[in-house]
């Protein structure tokens, strides 16, 4: 008589994809981008007065902000340059991708064993 081994097929659920811790701060992060494109595209005036109000702060106030508000405040500022147009747009969107870059989550990395 032969034996067969028959191998149990083990059933193995597939890994759920969870949300990286994170995501969300870069999913408000890139809204608050996307809005931000699109006043400076419709609506100038409307960054305009918000940049007259931020300078109008008090300087405590308006330090801090600039300091809150510093990518969106210096992209403002660069594409109210007189620079020409394609240079103050990708200068913006570099601005936006560096930003969005250091927003972005990281996977942690694996401690060493000592």
């Amino acid at each position: 008589m032969s034996e067969i081994t028959v191998e149990r097929a083990v059933k193995r659920s597939a890994p759920v994809a969870m949300q990286a811790p994170g995501s969300m701060f870069l999913a408000v992060m890139a809204g608050v981008w996307g809005a931000f494109v699109a006043l400076l595209a419709a609506s100038p005036a409307t960054l305009d007065d918000a940049y007259d109000w931020l300078r109008e702060l008090p300087l405590v106030w308006e330090a801090l902000m600039w300091l809150l508000t510093l990518p969106w405040t210096v992209a403002y500022l660069v594409y109210e340059t007189g620079w020409e147009h394609w240079v103050r747009v990708v200068i913006v969107a570099v601005i936006a991708t560096v930003h969005l870059g250091i927003c972005a989550p990281r996977v942690p990395r694996a401690r060493d064993a000592v």
